[in-house]
């Protein structure tokens, strides 16, 4: 008995079985065009890459905004312009709204437990209304803006010690890491603390592997049968992690009073005791801590990866773009002097604040957000959608469709002020916090957070490149979707003592 040849021959059946599935499937459907692909394989090339959207959006003249790329034996769906968004995320948004559910992402959130990754369900919908809630109460009063000034001063401090060129992401990432500390936790630690340091070196190593994935994503079954090292690595990264959150968390509960509100765990508190007392909701059982310590995970590593990676942004574009910083640094000059800025200082900072917006579009820090899961057959761009698709918006296509954006590689903030110099951050094909029922639950908090801390730096510092150095803002892909400026030093002047 020939057994390479019979396995040769069901291999080939295999094949063929695939091959006619698919002819037939598109036969019956019109479903979105996309490159050719090998069987099983899918279209390797593409999705092997850290710039998958980058290609993809190359693709766009071909086949339309609405492209299918095979990840394997599974096809995802590409939407590549602001038509096509709104169409799914916002008129169809319940069609939209679910989650693929992932191993790893199932490992990370407790089964789905998470509000970013959870798929869609009546729990979810409860979930984030007291986490809506819950971010509300924090935002009350000057509590957010009295932490960010201070932790922004302990490590500006830090900064104009600095006599010679140094890298800035090192200081972005402590400043932001501890900002979301303490906004989550409610303590201000050492700026050399040694044991923020190595929850946030933690942290850092395990947003490269899970942003990369693993086997068992593709081969969920693997998991039940045999882990690979990698995903072994993930739990170790991810439990560790937790067991940090977990004991701050058991420490507010011991300590809780409703009438006091120190942070974000409190508020998260404070929101759940309200909806049990106020709503006869039968999910409300169920809704127990795991849910809150998973939103304090949400909020507390998504804002400290997207925060820095705009914040790092921000720097690399302004250090190497003297005329955009002297143009906000007389902005705050002008209308702020040299006291400390304060949440209601945002409509004087017009200037700076679209800055920002032209960092968050050119330098996304998510270039495709978090998949969504189609939950009904459905259609977009006039393309049948099945059941069960994974569907993500090419934010990095919608930031740069030259129907919207000219010149769309340049910086430039005047894309974002009216010919009077105000801000009119409602462009169209700008999303850098999504839309629809799946929009940034932390869009409330990181957009003035930004704001403040960004403005805090330039009022304090003349940020320069060192002398003969040009400006490069050429991006390095970390991961599916991430994108960091390459290595740059600056050099500072303390604007104080000039």
């Amino acid at each position: 008995m020939n057994i390479s040849a019979n396995w040769q021959t069901i291999l080939a059946g295999v094949c063929v079985g695939l091959l006619v599935y698919y002819v037939i499937k598109r036969m019956k459907h019109r479903l979105p065009p996309g490159p050719r692909c090998l069987p099983i394989i899918g279209n390797y090339q593409v999705y092997s890459s850290p710039d998958a959207y980058r290609k993809v959006f190359q693709m766009v003249d071909k086949y339309g905004p609405v492209i299918s790329i095979s990840f394997g034996p599974m096809n995802w769906i590409f939407l590549n312009n602001i038509d096509v968004v709104n169409e799914a995320f916002v008129k169809r948004q319940e069609d939209f709204a679910g989650r693929p559910q992932m191993t790893t992402g199932k490992m990370f959130t407790d089964g789905g437990k998470d509000i970013a990754f959870a798929n869609y369900s009546p729990m979810w919908r409860l979930h984030r209304k007291v986490a809506a809630k819950a971010l509300r109460h924090y935002l009350q009063g000057s509590l957010l803006q009295d932490m960010v000034q201070e932790n922004m001063n302990k490590f500006m401090d830090k900064m104009a010690k600095e006599r010679e060129a140094f890298v800035p992401r090192d200081y972005i990432n402590l400043i932001v890491f501890h900002q979301l500390y303490t906004v989550c936790f409610g303590e201000m630690r050492p700026a050399d603390d040694p044991e923020v340091k190595e929850f946030l070196k933690t942290y850092e190593d395990f947003v490269v592997d899970f942003g990369a994935g693993a086997l068992e994503d593709l081969i969920p079954f693997l998991v039940h049968i045999y882990q690979t090292a990698k995903y072994k690595k993930l739990v170790r990264q991810k439990e560790k992690l937790f067991s940090f959150i977990k004991q701050k968390y058991k420490n507010h509960k011991e300590t809780f009073d409703p009438s006091i509100n120190r942070d974000f765990i409190d508020s998260l508190l404070i929101a759940k005791h309200e909806a049990e007392t106020e709503s006869a909701d039968n999910d409300l059982e169920q809704f127990n801590d795991v849910y809150l310590i998973q939103t304090v995970a949400d909020i507390f590593f998504a804002g400290t990866d997207t925060t820095k990676t705009i914040m790092d942004w921000f720097v690399c574009y302004l250090s190497g773009l003297p005329d955009v910083q002297a143009k906000c640094q007389e902005e705050i000059d002008n209308n702020i002097g040299s006291r400390q800025l304060t949440m209601k200082d945002r409509s004087k900072l017009e200037y700076v604040e679209a800055c920002l917006c032209e960092t968050m579009r050119l330098a996304l820090a998510a270039s495709v957000g978090v998949p969504h899961f189609t939950l009904s057959d459905t259609q977009v761009g006039g393309y049948d959608i099945p059941k069960g698709t994974v569907v993500l918006a090419n934010f990095y296509a919608l930031h740069r469709d030259p129907k919207h954006w000219e010149n769309a590689e340049t910086f430039d903030p005047t894309r974002f002020l009216d010919k009077n110099g105000t801000l009119t951050t409602k462009r169209e094909s700008y999303l850098p916090f999504s839309a629809g029922r799946r929009v940034c639950l932390g869009e409330p908090v990181a957009k003035p957070e930004l704001l403040l801390m960004c403005a805090s730096l330039l009022q304090r510092f003349e940020l320069r490149l060192p002398e003969g150095v040009k400006p490069n803002f050429d991006s390095v892909p970390l991961s599916f979707g991430l994108e960091i400026p390459h290595s740059y030093k600056i050099v500072v002047k303390d604007r104080n003592t000039s």
